[in-house]
């Protein structure tokens, strides 16, 4: 449908969302309805924000004429975006992952450093099974100590049924259990110590 824009510029609202001419000349932000997320630019934070206030008035003059024909005006259309303080420390910030969304899994215990380079760091445990390692991608990262192997040191699962720990080493590496050479899967009870490389 061919409207009119608050600047007096014609312009298809199937195609464009807001007017295309009053977008190139002042060089502000439009977005169409089926656009999709561009994740190569890093862009100012502000210079959104003050794109999104000014095109309040240019959005709801383009949404003025209803599906009916009848010209219905819009009186208060905004995207909330006078309420945010700003403060532009030219850093790069997340707004929010736009991907496949994770269920929760519920915390069922916790593994405390008390020796080594991650001295203090608690780690949460979920029900299954919990790879321990230096990889970002391990349930239980160990990242400072390079006797660790990177994926897959060693496992601890919690069985929900049963409600209890088992520690199992993981391709040969060595886990300690209470001082003890970890050679099968063993169950933990409250304030055992496990040694994994130089972290215990």
């Amino acid at each position: 449908m061919v409207i009119k824009c608050n600047n007096g510029h014609w312009y298809d609202s199937n195609v464009d969302l807001v007017c295309p001419h009053c977008k190139r000349e002042n060089g502000k932000l439009a977005m169409r309805l089926d656009d999709k997320e561009e994740d190569d630019k890093t862009v100012s934070f502000i210079d959104v924000a003050e794109d999104m206030q000014g095109l309040d008035q240019q959005i709801a003059g383009s949404l003025s004429v209803g599906s009916s024909g009848s010209s219905d005006a819009v009186d208060d259309f905004d995207f909330g975006m006078e309420d945010i303080d700003i403060d532009d420390s030219d850093k790069t910030i997340a707004l929010g992952f736009f991907g496949v969304s994770e269920e929760i899994q519920p915390v069922t215990g916790w593994l405390v450093c008390t020796r080594g380079e991650e001295k203090g760091k608690d780690y949460r445990l979920h029900s299954g099974k919990n790879f321990i390692g230096r990889s970002a991608k391990m349930d239980v990262v160990l990242l400072k100590d390079n006797q660790i192997a990177r994926e897959k040191h060693a496992s601890i699962v919690y069985d929900p049924k049963g409600h209890g720990f088992y520690i199992s080493p993981e391709d040969a590496n060595l886990v300690y259990h209470n001082d003890q050479l970890l050679a099968k899967v063993q169950e933990l009870r409250e304030n055992d110590k496990i040694r994994i490389g130089e972290t215990e």
